[in-house]
Order: structure tokens, then C-alpha cells, then sequence
């Protein structure tokens, strides 16, 4: 944890006088391939809930037998593959438009934590300038200051410790994993910040520490 004095002021989880931890981490689209893993993820868990439904249909037909069975999963198999590809390009696509950078702000607090992505115009100093200057603010300047944080924002995805049900740290690629049943939450934060950041999330999600 850093305090407010602290000369590197929104690279480090802050407390602001709100009572919130805020920070910001600039994601390398290149060398830290977590976004694209969860994107391949997304694809493959899409085609083969296809592929599982299409099976099913032409059991209920009568009409599976090992050469339908067989030539169906061929099929599949180069649909997915291409689809896997065609994800590649996609990344690689959107990696140089976002000019190989993806800047977030993160807010944390006693209830929840919150990631909001930010459009690739807004570089990862202006964020900590705009922390910087939140901690500094008298507390009646707070809502509206924090309020124009997360008007800046493209999508936010917000988890509440109530519901979430597994935490878990991927070290090598700086990353905090928050799943709810239905949600999944991705937290990064600086090497150093990770084991303080884990710990606060894991101490305040009851269905985590059952």
C-alpha cells in the first residue's frame, strides 16, 4: 500500500481520502498475453458449446453413427481452428490500433473492486495525474472528481466480494483472476502491489474464505 505521499501516486493502489484504493497499469498487448488468452478462451468455449449442440441434435435425429460422428468433428475442427486464427488477427488488429497499450483504472474499497478500461487517446500519466489530483481534493470535491474518472471510462466491470467465489494471482503476468458465478473480473496491478491487492480482495469475499 502507498500512501498519499508517495512521489509514484497512482502507479501504487492509493488511499484517497474517500476511503477508496485507486491505480492505474498499462497493459503490453504484446508481451503480456492475458487479454488475448481470455479472448481465445471465449472463442473455443463458443464452438464447442456449437459443436456439443450440433451432436446432440443428431443423436435425438437418429442419424449419429462413428462416420457422421467423425466427419462432424473434422468439420468442427477446422471451423474452430479458423475461428482461432481469425481471433489472432483480430488482437493483432486491435493491439496496433490501441497503439500495443491498454490503460485501466482500478478503484477498490471495502465492498468491491472496480476496472474500468479507458479509450486509447487517455495515456497511463494522465490517469495518475487525475489520481494525484484526487488526493489531494477536499473531501465535498470527491464525488465529482471520482465521477469524471468513470465518465472517461469505455466499460467498466465491477465485482462485489459478497459474490465472488475464487480469487486467483498469475504472477507471471502481473494479474489478479476475481470470478463471480457468472462474471470474471481481471485485476492487474505492479509486481509489488500484487500479493497487497490479493490478500484485501481474499479477506473481504466470505464465499472465498468458506
Amino acid at each position: 500500500m502507498k500512501e498519499q505521499n508517495d512521489t509514484r501516486v497512482g502507479i501504487h493502489p492509493t488511499l484517497c481520502p474517500d476511503g477508496k484504493y485507486r491505480w492505474t497499469y498499462e497493459v503490453n498487448l504484446y508481451t503480456n498475453m492475458s487479454i488475448f488468452a481470455d479472448l481465445m478462451k471465449v472463442m473455443a468455449g463458443c464452438m464447442a458449446f456449437v459443436y456439443l449442440f450440433a451432436i446432440i441434435v443428431i443423436l435425438f435425429q437418429g442419424d449419429l453413427d462413428w462416420d457422421t460422428f467423425r466427419s462432424t468433428t473434422v468439420g468442427f475442427f477446422w471451423v474452430m481452428v479458423f475461428f482461432l486464427f481469425l481471433g489472432l488477427v483480430s488482437y493483432w488488429i486491435w493491439a496496433r490500433i490501441s497503439g500495443g497499450r491498454y490503460a485501466a483504472l482500478f478503484t477498490m474499497d471495502e465492498v468491491s473492486v472496480t476496472h474500468e478500461q479507458m479509450p486509447k487517446q487517455v495515456k497511463r500519466n494522465m490517469l495518475i495525474s487525475e489520481i494525484g489530483l484526487l488526493t489531494g481534493l477536499a473531501s465535498n470535491n470527491l464525488t465529482l472528481t471520482s465521477n469524471s474518472l468513470l465518465a472517461a471510462s469505455v466499460q467498466a466491470w465491477k465485482s462485489d466480494f459478497k459474490d465472488v467465489r475464487k480469487v486467483k494471482m498469475v504472477r507471471r503476468r502481473n494479474l489478479i483472476k476475481v470470478n463471480e458465478l457468472l462474471t470474471k473480473n481481471r485485476i492487474y496491478a505492479e509486481p509489488e502491489d500484487l500479493d497487497f491487492v490479493a490478500e484485501y480482495i481474499c479477506d473481504r469475499c466470505p464465499r472465498v474464505n468458506d
